[in-house]
């Protein structure tokens, strides 16, 4: 339970903060529904629809608005887990994705980290997509962590790259600058598939980060 005090437990909203933040799931959905997104290209979209092989799926976190929108227009018929923290913050965020569709392996560096990562690999064996924010939800903005690219090695799942390039949006004034997409605006996406031998050819998971951090930074245009 969320108020036991125990460091390896995450916090969990509770029925009624849900039922009080059920409005604004509404609202959300309306939003991001409202949105429209195309691909830089028609290979992109035909890969996107038609892969049925679960990818570890690696974005920037200030790109996290439209990530349960696009996961549920363009791989419906996959499942997909993101790493939520386990502090109270992620337990907000967890409500907050749930709303697109998005399920919850709570963990992070500081919480349940070792048995977040052992969740995601069972999760992507199991034939489902993860997706991950690399530079984490404290940043430094564009700097990946090893996280993602540790679990691309251990279950041997390929790399799904994943970027946005907003039309209409307003950036927050948050580590990330965070980017909120304004209704009924377009919204460009891109993504590069990394097979795991592109990935780990001759590579450190430390240089695999590297080079992953380099493709995404290559994608993401503010």
């Amino acid at each position: 339970m969320a108020g036991d005090g125990l460091a390896d437990t995450p916090f969990r909203q509770g029925p009624f903060a849900r039922l009080l933040l059920f409005p604004l799931g509404i609202i959300y959905r309306l939003w991001t529904w409202s949105i429209r997104i195309r691909f830089s290209s028609d290979d992109q979209k035909i890969y996107s629809e038609k892969s049925s092989r679960p990818v570890v799926i690696l974005l920037w976190h200030n790109r996290l608005f439209l990530a349960g929108e696009w996961h549920r227009r363009f791989r419906a018929k996959m499942n997909c887990y993101g790493l939520i923290s386990g502090s109270r913050d992620g337990a907000l965020l967890e409500t907050f994705f749930g709303w697109a569709g998005i399920r919850a392996v709570r963990g992070s560096s500081n919480r349940r980290g070792s048995q977040a990562l052992r969740d995601l690999v069972k999760v992507v064996k199991s034939g489902n997509d993860v997706g991950i924010t690399p530079d984490g939800s404290r940043g430094p903005r564009y700097e990946a962590k090893p996280g993602a690219i540790l679990l691309a090695k251990l279950t041997k799942a390929p790399i799904l790259i994943l970027s946005f390039e907003f039309g209409c949006s307003i950036k927050l004034k948050s580590w990330d600058t965070f980017v909120v997409p304004l209704p009924f605006s377009r919204v460009t996406g891109s993504v590069k598939l990394l097979e795991h031998k592109e990935i780990f050819a001759g590579r450190s998971v430390d240089e695999a980060t590297l080079f992953a951090q380099q493709k995404l930074n290559e994608m993401t245009k503010d």
